[in-house]
């Protein structure tokens, strides 16, 4: 026996059909609130503290992230430092500043520094995305320096307490070189490659007059 259809059933499924959508409805806008909510907060927000047992915490704001630990001395800092910068610094226990992770006119840059707040160490890209490991005394004057030339050579470079190149050394497609100066700035010493393809060693004295050379 054929049963005829419920008159009401297209009815009662329209009504389900349209609950539903406006369910969605509701649902996808309240997430769209509290995601707005979240990213612009409004200019009398407050920054969120979470704080363990100990009394090591962790303060949130629309700068970044803050880590403090039990004594209150500020550990890592994650976010947009005071210069616009995005950063990542990590502080010793007493709160001094030891490395900082950044980005300088787009280009990254990491510094290591000593107890004292001295610049020792730094590594980073130059303006020709080159890279560069510069080290420097404790006055953060630049004594060692790893980086490419100009014409792309890789070069070691060894400076003087008043910063000015003392020795280098570095290499072409067709031999490596050495170059020694004196406090002037004369070159006193030559060992390497000759344009003409040879190797050879070159002396001279203040006056830069060559006192021996071989060949």
């Amino acid at each position: 026996m054929e049963h005829s259809a419920d008159p009401d059933l297209g009815a009662r499924v329209a009504r389900l059909e349209s609950s539903r959508r406006r369910d969605r409805t509701i649902v996808l806008a309240v997430a769209l609130i509290v995601l707005a909510t979240a990213q612009t907060p409004g200019p009398g927000s407050t920054p969120v503290v979470i704080r363990d047992g100990s009394g090591a915490s962790s303060t949130l704001t629309g700068k970044g992230l803050s880590v403090r630990d039990a004594a209150g001395h500020e550990r890592a800092f994650f976010g947009i430092d005071a210069d616009g910068h995005p950063s990542v610094d990590l502080t010793d226990s007493a709160g001094r500043l030891r490395q900082s992770m950044y980005l300088l006119n787009e280009s990254p840059v990491l510094r290591q520094f000593d107890g004292s707040g001295k610049r020792r160490a730094e590594l980073r890209l130059d303006a020709n995305n080159d890279g560069e490991l510069l080290l420097s005394d404790a006055n953060e004057k630049l004594r060692l320096a790893l980086f490419r030339t100009t014409g792309g050579d890789p070069e070691l470079g060894l400076y003087g307490s008043d910063e000015k190149l003392r020795a280098y050394f570095a290499t072409d497609d067709d031999s490596p070189y050495l170059v020694m100066r004196d406090a002037a700035g004369t070159t006193r010493v030559y060992a390497g490659g000759y344009k003409d393809g040879s190797i050879g060693l070159v002396i001279r004295d203040a006056s830069n007059a060559v006192l021996w050379k071989a060949p």
